[in-house]
């Protein structure tokens, strides 16, 4: 519990992070990425390691620090599926070379470079800044004004590398990144499940339970502080709090029966949950502060797996009260149902996308695969073509999907772009399952 407390302290004390604006007389530049294009040919970009710098500002040789932060912001980048970080060994100028004297823009062009980022790394009393600059190769312009970050621990570069791919993820599409995030998931070796934390690239895996009782459903709180989660440790399905940077968790809802499918609203003020209170399966909404329970749908069917709009009015739920699991949309407040889906036998656990205009489920079709639907129900498509996907949530800023994937025995985590491009598997370390993905924000 000690080193859970210490390292969600330690990415707290970051939220402080200071982010200046580093002079410049350039002006923006035309540089950049059509995002809205499925299958888009990948940006070529040249993400050199970072020079060191002293105190005095004389720049040497990247340390090896330097180097690893170079590694996560290439790997970000390329895991994105919109850049082609170009191999290091190919760069004519030196990292040195090119803090001190600006790019050389015809040895960039020579190796077919679009952007290019300049960067340094003053490490000082435990302290990392980085300033970097970013190119537009082509017009041989610098695009925007420079960015200073810095941590104040050396431990956390991780998260200053993150910070430093999103700046480039978004001066070049338009839109905010997603790379300091943090994903939750359930962990299973064998029987035992316990409930884990991670960065969005699978490093610096945290596990908060022990695995002595089965617990299910993460879902982050809209600034990533807390989680709910659904635990058998009573006995009993309850809902639990847990708040990551303190290590605190308590029980939040102890009704008679089911307490499941817990989800925080966008103001962080409401939860979202399926409760057998009354006799089967409803929705009711929860204020958190004040405990005011609002029941929100009243059917004989099952009504389950609620997710929030974006502006907090409305619910997406799935219910088989039309004979087979659908998905309906109801006023947060309560009201009649409207049903969404009706192409197939079964379609549920519903994910409303960060942007509002889609929303993430499982479609069963000869399988189950991942698929989108608009809120008002005129467009479906299908974005996985596997056995068993189950599980989706959205990235912050609503560009990708994470979903749990079944395959033989395994059970792992993916990432597939909203176009339907670019599915490749969450890379972690251990031979544990995965299951029952929650995105968080940003980080900040």
């Amino acid at each position: 519990m000690g080193a859970t407390m210490n390292l969600f302290k330690s990415v707290k004390r970051l939220l402080v992070m200071a982010a200046v604006i580093l002079p410049s007389l350039s002006q923006a530049a035309s540089l950049n990425i059509d995002i809205s294009k499925g299958g888009l040919q990948p940006m070529p970009i040249a993400v050199p390691a970072m020079a060191e710098v002293n105190a005095a500002g004389q720049a040497s040789a990247p340390s090896d620090l330097s180097l690893r932060i170079q590694q996560v912001v290439t790997n970000d980048l390329k895991r994105s599926g919109l850049f082609a970080p170009i191999d290091s060994k190919a760069f004519l100028q030196d990292p040195v070379s090119l803090w001190q004297n600006n790019p050389n823009f015809r040895d960039w062009r020579v190796i077919n470079a679009d952007a290019v980022v300049r960067s340094s790394l003053n490490q000082s009393g435990g302290r990392l800044t980085v300033d970097m600059y970013l190119y537009d190769v082509p017009q041989g312009k610098q695009m925007g004004e420079g960015k200073r970050l810095t941590s104040p621990r050396v431990e956390e570069w991780r998260y200053l590398a993150h910070r430093v791919a999103d700046e480039i993820y978004s001066r070049l599409t338009g839109e905010q990144g997603y790379f300091t995030s943090r994903i939750a998931f359930i962990a299973q070796r064998g029987k035992t499940k316990w409930l884990s934390v991670m960065d969005q690239d699978g490093a610096s895996r945290t596990d908060l339970t022990k695995g002595q009782s089965i617990v299910l459903t993460p879902s982050f709180s809209p600034k990533g502080e807390n989680l709910f989660f659904l635990s058998y440790e009573t006995g009993e399905p309850r809902i639990f709090s847990w708040e990551l940077y303190t290590g605190r968790k308590y029980q939040i809802a102890d009704f008679p029966g089911l307490n499941s499918s817990p989800s925080w609203s966008p103001d962080g003020r409401r939860m979202a949950l399926t409760l057998t209170k009354d006799g089967n399966p409803e929705i009711y909404v929860r204020d958190i502060t004040s405990g005011t329970m609002t029941r929100i749908t009243n059917n004989s069917a099952i009504d389950t797996s609620p997710s929030w709009s974006p502006d907090g009015r409305r619910l997406v739920f799935n219910s088989n009260r039309g004979g087979s699991p659908q998905l309906y949309i109801v006023d947060a407040g309560g009201g009649e149902p409207k049903r969404i889906t009706y192409e197939g036998r079964y379609n549920a656990a519903p994910s409303w996308s960060p942007r509002g205009d889609q929303i993430a489920y499982v479609r069963g079709e000869g399988g189950f695969h991942i698929a989108l639907i608009d809120p008002d129900g005129k467009r479906t498509r299908s974005l996985t073509r596997s056995w068993m996907d189950e599980s989706p949530t959205w990235s912050p800023n609503g560009r990708v999907i994470l979903f749990s994937r079944q395959n033989g025995s395994q059970t792992r985590l993916y990432t597939i772009d909203l176009t339907g491009h670019n599915e490749q598997q969450v890379v972690m370390e251990g031979e544990q399952d995965a299951s029952d993905p929650s995105w968080s924000p940003l980080l900040r």
